[in-house]
């Protein structure tokens, strides 16, 4: 079975226009499976400082500084959106309607375009116009309540769920609104809200608490840690390990792994006392150990891994979710791997994350712009970027 050498979205173009994490994150999805994505940045850039030619949610994308405040700049912004399929913005809402590049605005150039914004909280709403960060959003969502040990109070998550969840749904609905415009024939707007995409993650919750009226706190129920067989446990080096035994099949094997089969009919026992059985067991060896005893046990175990253990574990190299790939200069950068493993059309990584602008004159030519007319943009201020060496 042979593989194409294009991606599954080969052909498609974006405009990206979104800066921090959401945006870049959801266009590197769809770059990283063959579409085209055009970031239109700002001459101060995405707003990550100098990090940001090292930072791989921006690999696969061209670059151009363009000036959209300015009349010539939203003119070229025009031309652009009228060869683009989507066109994704992450300013607060109101900004690309005063910039004059919002949705109704580019529908009257190219009535196939999808549109996507992605913001805190959405276009609508009595929150619409708040500022807010990922831990806003997780709060207001109910993620942070029902986060952490029991008793110790909330805790902030290892990462932006409310805005990577902006960047995958936002991701899953272009598409869907790619496939919407082979239907109806024209393209529509989107609206993604990070608030209500870290709701939308936590569907057992509220599951739990639609069902019984209950409302959950930190080790509130089974899965946040109010029963033995699914858990974190301490070992004797001070680190920790997981156990995940929900079936009881899998828990009444670990019970006889341990030596402790009057555990197996206590499973679901709420409260300290059989937690406290079960982790003095685990603190009579050290995490590597119980990775030797229970790793190929079918007991649903795995150790609690640093992010140097994560890089280097033999399943995540073979899934080749870190991978290092040429970066500016002679340099390598190590970055993390494409998650979707096609069988005919695979994701690539093809280029690093740019310059800021270090399209701007390849972009400019395509449009139609001559070597004069580029120069005397830039010399206005209107686009700036890396000066090629041909002209």
């Amino acid at each position: 079975m042979n593989s194409c050498k294009k991606g599954p979205l080969e052909n498609l173009r974006v405009l990206d226009l979104s800066r921090m994490l959401p945006g870049p994150y959801c266009t590197m999805l769809l770059a990283d499976l063959g579409a085209e994505v055009i970031m239109i940045e700002h001459e101060s850039g995405s707003g990550l400082g100098k990090r940001r030619v090292d930072f791989y949610i921006f690999r696969n994308k061209k670059s151009i500084i363009l000036d959209l405040k300015n009349n010539r700049g939203r003119e070229i912004f025009y031309k652009l959106a009228g060869t683009a399929d989507v066109i994704v913005e992450g300013f607060r809402p109101g900004v690309v309607e005063k910039l004059g590049i919002d949705y109704p605005t580019v529908r009257k150039i190219n009535r196939r375009i999808i549109y996507c914004s992605i913001s805190g909280f959405g276009q609508n709403g009595p929150y619409r116009d708040r500022v807010g960060h990922d831990i806003n959003y997780v709060a207001l969502a109910g993620l942070l309540s029902v986060t952490g040990k029991k008793n110790q109070g909330p805790c902030i998550p290892g990462t932006q769920i409310g805005d990577i969840g902006g960047a995958i749904l936002g991701a899953f609905s272009i598409l869907a609104g790619i496939l919407a415009r082979e239907r109806i024939g024209e393209g529509q707007y989107i609206d993604i809200s990070m608030t209500d995409s870290a709701l939308a993650l936590n569907p057992v919750s509220f599951f739990e608490y639609f069902l019984k009226g209950e409302v959950f706190e930190q080790g509130g129920y089974r899965l946040l840690g109010s029963v033995p067989c699914y858990n974190i446990y301490k070992t004797k080096d001070d680190r920790f390990i997981t156990i995940g035994a929900l079936e009881p099949k899998f828990w009444a094997r670990l019970c006889h792994i341990l030596n402790r089969e009057d555990l197996i009919t206590r499973q679901y026992e709420e409260g300290n006392e059989i937690f406290d059985e079960v982790q003095k067991i685990f603190l009579s060896k050290t995490q590597a150990e119980w990775n030797e005893l229970l790793g190929s046990e079918e007991v649903c175990y795995a150790p609690v891994l640093n992010l140097q253990e994560t890089t280097e574990d033999p399943q995540i190299r073979y899934r080749q979710m870190v991978i290092d790939n040429p970066g500016k200069g002679h340099r390598r950068i190590r970055e993390l791997g494409i998650v979707p493993k096609f069988s005919l059309t695979p994701g690539q990584i093809t280029r690093p994350s740019p310059e800021p602008g270090q399209d701007t004159e390849e972009i400019l030519r395509e449009i139609g712009l001559r070597s004069s007319e580029i120069l005397k943009l830039k010399s206005e201020g209107v686009v700036r970027g890396i000066t090629s060496e041909t002209s």
